[in-house]
């Protein structure tokens, strides 16, 4: 994995940046339905390094998209991120 792309991770009321890391960002496609009849595309993953800010709806940003974490898996070693982009006006 290239850990190039830079990723910010976000306070979720203001949305200012409380870390700075790096993640290898890849297009991905899946689809997560909820029981309420909401279904929302996941268009990007990524992978990282372990790091504590990380949580499920926790926000991110890169370069000038922001993204919510909905799906997250924890390996031995880094973190698998499932990425869904808000709005443009979001921010």
């Amino acid at each position: 994995m290239f850990y190039d792309t830079k990723m910010e991770i976000l306070d979720s009321v203001h949305l200012a940046t409380i870390q700075t890391i790096y993640a290898d960002v890849q297009p991905h496609t899946k689809s997560i339905s909820y029981e309420d009849g909401y279904t929302l595309e996941i268009t990007h993953r990524a992978f990282c390094d372990q790091v504590s800010g990380l949580h499920l709806n926790s926000y991110v940003r890169i370069a000038d998209h922001i993204f919510i974490i909905l799906d997250l898996k924890e390996w031995s070693d880094y973190m698998e991120l499932y990425l869904y982009r808000c709005k443009p006006d979001f921010a």
